[in-house]
């Protein structure tokens, strides 16, 4: 009975990913395309992009009669597009759209439907100039394969020919063919125009060794990150099934919920579509040409792109529609949700009080703002959370070597991860001395070697250095969506070289803040007598960094949250300020999401709601800051849990 569910549901999954062939005949292939549907202003299933965000306007307006369109407005040259994720299988297809424009530039990029494919290829219709009624632009694309076309635009300008004017949209529309009309119509043939193009396109790596060492690296750091969550798990595991039954049923159940609300929850656009395209990369051209230049994303930490990897391997292996190969990449981190829950669980059965370590597990399973992280937003933050907090966990009872090679996991699949690695150093030094120091940092330097190892192919030797020394340099604002300090003193959007205070810019002035607060967070860890003591201190070493960092995003405070829930129940007042800290990161994720949605953006000058968030956050720092300070450290050894 219990394979045939099993084997039920999986039939089930499969179906939602994939659908018939026959079921694309005659139809529209593009979700929402008569824009009839939408909210507070925006389209749904659309998402507007603009490369000066503050030169473009993007509308959407439906009336029962004139049906609905989309709007931009450039003020000035600018390129904006509205963007939908489209994944199409083998075959013939008519992209189409009615446009409508006003005041383009006769030689710029006009009003233009296109389709872009994984690796920046794109196919661009006519373009319209000047200023016309509703005209239809079309063409044709033949598809040979799947997954190479994963966007459609409608744009006013084009890359580097930016244009001003208006421009609107209706009746969009993808449709499968058996073949183009004869006598001239504007057509692709995308295998041809690989093969012409051939050496101006990137080539995949088809080395099987090359393939195979990568397949072996990413299956020693899962068995690695495997090995440190048994460890953690294993006394409440052999105590017998009466021990993890209950949770483990409770957090399969969750974990249920969460991938059924997948399907309904489109994800952070931006995101998605940089993990659907790296994923697909990743598949097609192999670990050594990942981080080749020219590549039309963002280059993503080497930790990472093992699961984008398997999750464009396993889309080519069935082929699913956009949405579906969506929910195949946001699928990894429900799991990493999953087993953060249970590790959070075995970690507080072991003071023998299970009703508590249920508690401890659901106020991490059912905390709203981490769900709507990962379910509505389509993050991977959790992916990232899971090595720290085993890592955390690890090292914090006496096993340093494991723990840092689960830190170096965490590090990989992220940078933000380095964070809270300058407590951990020390409790380690502190409580393992510096023989045991040498050891742990070879294990946490082994771990990265075989992390990077198939990408380092081809590179010189300083290639991972300068992959994270660009992911920092990614943005450059004093805040990029956290209603923290920076927002608050210098508002959403301001570059961090802007002057605070006389000649201190945002980012030295943030930066200091940041030194200052991991002092602190060092002193706390110098005084701790007790893994819950430094589980504090890196909570406030987090939570600062969150603070007052420059170029933080909202994001970044589920890292602080995760490692506060182990001690929220120690008293009354961590309890208070685990509730506050998730309504704040709750209400700052719904802010920024409503204003990606809706194509509208932060006034230049901070307004009442982040004013109003990042000031409470600011009092739970201090107030934190104190109890850490102030209270009386408990006599208990060193490196004593309790």
């Amino acid at each position: 009975m219990w394979r045939f569910i099993a084997v039920a549901a999986l039939a089930m999954c499969v179906s939602w990913l994939w659908r018939p062939i026959c079921a694309f005949a005659e139809t529209n292939l593009v979700k929402n395309g008569d824009l009839a549907a939408g909210f507070h202003g925006a389209p749904a299933d659309w998402y507007a992009l603009s490369s000066d965000k503050k030169l473009s306007k993007f509308s959407w307006s439906y009336t029962a009669a004139g049906g609905g369109t989309l709007g931009i407005s450039n003020l000035n040259p600018n390129h904006a597009s509205w963007h939908q994720a489209l994944i199409l299988r083998p075959g013939i297809y008519e992209i189409s759209a009615e446009a409508s424009v006003e005041g383009a530039q006769p030689h710029a990029g006009g009003a233009n439907i296109a389709i872009s494919t994984y690796d920046g290829i794109k196919f661009i219709s006519t373009h319209l100039h000047g200023t016309t009624g509703w005209q239809k632009l079309s063409f044709f694309l033949k598809e040979d394969r799947w997954g190479d076309s994963t966007e459609l635009l409608c744009q006013l300008g084009v890359a580097g020919f930016p244009d001003t004017g208006r421009v609107s949209f209706r009746n969009i529309k993808v449709i499968a063919v058996a073949s183009p009309p004869s006598g001239g119509a504007r057509g692709f043939d995308l295998a041809t125009i690989r093969y012409h193009y051939k050496d101006q396109l990137h080539q995949p790596d088809n080395r099987v060794s090359i393939r195979a060492m990568g397949v072996v690296s990413g299956l020693i750091l899962l068995a690695m990150l495997g090995w440190a969550l048994a460890v953690i798990w294993r006394p409440a595991l052999a105590a017998g099934r009466s021990a993890w039954m209950l949770p483990a049923g409770l957090m399969l159940a969750i974990t249920a919920v969460k991938f059924a609300a997948l399907f309904h929850f489109t994800g952070f656009y931006w995101d998605i579509w940089a993990k659907t395209n790296r994923a697909l990369l990743a598949a097609a051209l192999g670990p050594s040409r990942i981080y080749d230049p020219g590549l039309p994303v963002d280059a993503y930490p080497p930790g990472s792109l093992y699961l984008l990897w398997l999750s464009g391997w396993i889309g080519r292996l069935i082929e699913p529609t956009a949405n579906g190969f969506r929910v195949i990449v946001e699928t990894p981190p429900l799991i990493a949700d999953l087993f953060i829950g249970l590790t959070l669980y075995f970690a507080a059965w072991r003071d023998g009080r299970g009703l508590r370590a249920i508690v401890v597990m659901m106020l991490f399973a059912l905390n709203p703002a981490l769900i709507f992280d990962t379910v509505v937003w389509g993050q991977s933050d959790s992916i990232v959370a899971l090595p720290m907090i085993a890592a955390a966990i690890l090292i914090l009872t006496g096993r340093y070597r494991l723990g840092w090679s689960a830190a170096a996991i965490a590090i990989l699949a992220k940078p933000q991860a380095i964070a809270f690695t300058p407590p951990l150093g020390l409790w380690t030094l502190c409580n393992a001395g510096l023989g045991e120091c040498g050891w742990s940092a070879g294990a946490f330097f082994g771990t990265v070697a075989i992390g990077i190892m198939p990408y380092q192919l081809g590179h010189s030797w300083d290639w991972i250095i300068n992959v994270y020394k660009d992911l920092g340099t990614r943005f450059s604002e004093a805040s990029v969506g956290a209603f923290n300090f920076m927002g608050l003193i210098g508002g959403m959007g301001t570059p961090d070289t802007d002057k605070v205070i006389g000649g201190v810019s945002y980012k030295a002035f943030g930066l200091s803040l940041t030194c200052a607060v991991y002092l602190i967070a060092l002193y706390l860890i110098w005084r701790a007598r007790s893994a819950r003591a430094a589980m504090l201190a890196i909570f406030v070493a987090l939570f600062g960094f969150f603070m007052f960092a420059p170029r933080m995003h909202e994001r970044y405070l589920y890292y602080p949250i995760v490692f506060l829930i182990p001690i929220a129940l120690e008293s009354s007042f961590l309890t208070s300020i685990f509730a506050v800290v998730s309504a704040t990161f709750l209400f700052n994720l719904i802010y920024i999401k409503h204003l990606t949605d809706t194509s509208s953006y932060f006034p230049d000058h901070p307004n009442a709601a982040l004013i109003a968030a990042a000031s409470i956050n600011l009092a739970v720092f201090f107030a934190v800051t104190a109890y850490g300070l102030l209270r009386t450290p408990p006599p208990a050894g060193r490196g004593e849990q309790g």
